[in-house]
């Protein structure tokens, strides 16, 4: 009888934790940052919303592509949502978008680790939790609101927003790479 190899689960390492952790308070920084425009953007035109708040995701999409770690995106929108729970208009409600965009990134993008993501799948992924954003906004839309060309509008901006990030993300990580500091 031969023996079974078992095979163990590899652990995410102590580095992508820390990266993703900095990433995050960065990220709360950049919500405290946008908070008072997009608190009037979201009563009075979710187009523009849903455009500006792109900006929420940016350090969730750069912790999963600079790590390249599944989970990185996840784990950098809870940190965020932890450290914004305390200003957000909406308390710890705040982190309920913010940890369905990350959720989405990372469930969009390949499960293995070590492999450099392509660009056109971040801006696939990025996409797709911009339609994930677009779902989640919907219950707490005025009603004056859903009407076919604000909906239409807004659906567009929230994918133009995610996909900026994304577009974003890409940049930032080939300079990384170029600068030594990401591989």
């Amino acid at each position: 009888m031969k023996d079974a190899r078992v095979e163990t689960p590899r652990r995410v390492r102590t580095s992508a934790l820390l990266v993703s952790a900095a990433f995050g308070a960065v990220q709360s920084l950049l919500f405290v940052a946008v908070v008072p425009l997009t608190s009037v953007l979201a009563v009075s035109s979710p187009p523009a919303y849903a455009l500006v708040a792109g900006i929420h995701t940016l350090m969730p999409f750069l912790a999963r592509v600079v790590t390249r770690t599944p989970g990185m995106a996840t784990f950098t929108a809870f940190v965020t949502g932890l450290l914004t729970s305390a200003i957000s208009p909406i308390g710890p409600l705040a982190a309920v978008p913010m940890l369905l965009a990350g959720l989405a990134f990372d469930l969009s993008l390949p499960l293995r680790r070590e492999k450099s993501t392509p660009s056109g799948r971040i801006l696939l992924a990025a996409a797709a939790t911009g339609a994930v954003l677009f779902l989640v906004a919907l219950p707490v839309f005025s009603p004056e609101h859903l009407v076919p060309p604000v909906l239409i509008a807004t659906f567009a901006a929230r994918i133009g927003g995610e996909l900026a990030i994304g577009g974003i993300v890409i940049a930032v990580h080939k300079a990384l790479v170029r600068a030594g500091v990401a591989r």
